[in-house]
Parts: C-alpha cells; sequence; structure tokens
C-alpha cells in the first residue's frame, strides 16, 4: 500500500452535516478499495486567492491515507463527478505520524536587535 495525501475544497455553502457526509463518502471510498485513514483534519472556511465557478471562498478538508494504487484513480474520479467539490488534489508520498496537518504560516522575522546582536 501506498501512502497519500489530499485536499478538498468544499463549497462554501455547505453546512457541517454536508462536509461530514462528504468525508465519510471519501473514507468509506477508501475503505471500499482496500485503504485505511490515518488523519483527517478540517481547516475551515478560507478564502482562496482567486475565484472558482464564482466562489472566492471554500470549506478546506486534508485527509491523509494508505491504499493500494487503484484507490486514488477511483477518488479522483469520484470527486471530478460530485459537484460540491470545488477542487481537489491528492498527492503521493510519506505519512509522518506526528506531523501537523494544518497549512504552514508564514515565518516569523526577528526582532532588529537579534539581528544587530549577531553582527556584533
Amino acid at each position: 500500500m501506498n501512502a497519500y495525501e489530499t485536499v478538498i475544497i468544499i463549497d462554501p455553502s455547505a453546512d457541517d452535516a454536508g462536509i461530514e457526509r462528504q468525508i465519510e463518502k471519501i473514507t468509506g471510498l477508501i475503505a471500499g478499495h482496500g485503504g485505511q485513514m490515518v488523519n483527517v483534519a478540517r481547516w475551515g472556511k478560507r478564502k482562496m486567492t482567486y475565484r472558482i465557478n464564482n466562489r472566492q471562498e471554500g470549506q478546506y478538508v486534508c485527509l491523509q491515507f494508505n491504499a493500494p494504487a487503484a484507490a486514488p484513480r477511483e477518488l479522483d474520479r469520484q470527486l471530478r463527478l460530485d459537484e460540491s467539490i470545488i477542487r481537489h488534489l491528492i498527492i503521493r508520498g510519506h505519512i509522518q505520524e506526528n506531523a501537523p496537518l494544518a497549512p504552514a504560516e508564514a515565518p516569523a522575522v526577528a526582532a532588529p536587535e537579534a539581528k544587530e546582536a549577531a553582527a556584533v
């Protein structure tokens, strides 16, 4: 089995029950193809960089799973057919058990006095 990660953007008008139905549908599809879920992280409603289908926001969900090679192909097909999914991306890679699933924040900028002290 291979490790995969997928991020999906769901229609922002979907309520919590609708998002949970989407997550259950995806996890059921993965389990039906012999895979298993590792992590599910709901990132919440976020503003997108550019409009997609006249929508400026979306509900982001990140899923990490282990599955045979046929599962991502079928998952991709099902996500393309679902009209409530605005965008999705499935990547293959290894899963770190303790890695945070939240998107990376911008690194903090060092204070000016710290830079001066390092230069001396």
